[in-house]
């Protein structure tokens, strides 16, 4: 892993609603608590999309997992509210 540079990225991810929306946010936000030094995550809403913006500079494989759980969570939760 390599460490002492930075990484940023921004997904922005369409959905149906803004109720689905707000919902994922709201899924989301709790995560978002506790985060390493080092380790940025802004979540918000812009119209029907969730954008989430990601800096982190303590190297690819949290940058990786990072990803990986916030879609993981968005993933699940779709799945989970899919029959509201």
């Amino acid at each position: 892993m390599m460490e002492g540079f930075n990484i940023k990225t921004s997904m922005k991810i369409q959905f149906d609603s803004k109720k689905e929306l707000d919902t994922m946010i709201k899924v989301l936000t709790p995560d978002n608590v506790c985060i390493p030094e080092g380790l940025k995550i802004d979540i918000k809403a812009e119209k029907k999309y969730l954008v989430i913006d990601i800096f982190c500079n303590k190297g690819t494989g949290t940058f990786l997992n990072t990803i990986d759980e916030i879609l993981e969570h968005i993933s699940l939760s779709r799945t989970v509210t899919a029959n509201d």
